[in-house]
């Protein structure tokens, strides 16, 4: 029974010392991946030089966003979103049967609409 302890208490510390090393190997690599990527990239960025990086940036700050909109050209770049269709159509029939009722009022429907009498419009004979 004591040789048989005294060998899984080897083969125990071969396993955790198998485990560090594999680790240390793992870590190693990761290292030397990074080292690598930060080569590539100091190599890159030298390539461009700073008037490049000036012009990048510069060229990035032009681009419109929706924060820079306003007015109409919010309105019409929102509309361009799937999940505002259903409210632009909406508004679009709304706004379609709004001009065609005040369109297909006659000058006589119109005397008779209390509603336009109070508003001061030179088109409308009353």
């Amino acid at each position: 029974r004591p040789s048989s302890f005294a060998s899984s208490k080897i083969l125990i510390r071969s396993l955790t010392t198998h485990s560090t090393m594999d680790d240390a190997a793992k870590k190693l690599e990761i290292e030397n991946f990074f080292k690598q990527q930060m080569e590539t990239s100091k190599k890159t960025w030298e390539m461009r030089g700073k008037e490049a990086r000036i012009a990048a940036h510069q060229a990035r700050q032009s681009v419109k966003t929706w924060r820079n909109m306003k007015g109409m050209e919010l309105m019409i770049h929102e509309a361009g979103h799937a999940g505002n269709r259903p409210f632009v159509m909406g508004l679009a029939v709304i706004a379609g049967f709004a001009f065609y009722t005040q369109a297909s009022l006659g000058e006589d429907a119109k005397k008779r609409f209390r509603l336009l009498a109070g508003v001061p419009c030179e088109t409308l004979s009353f």
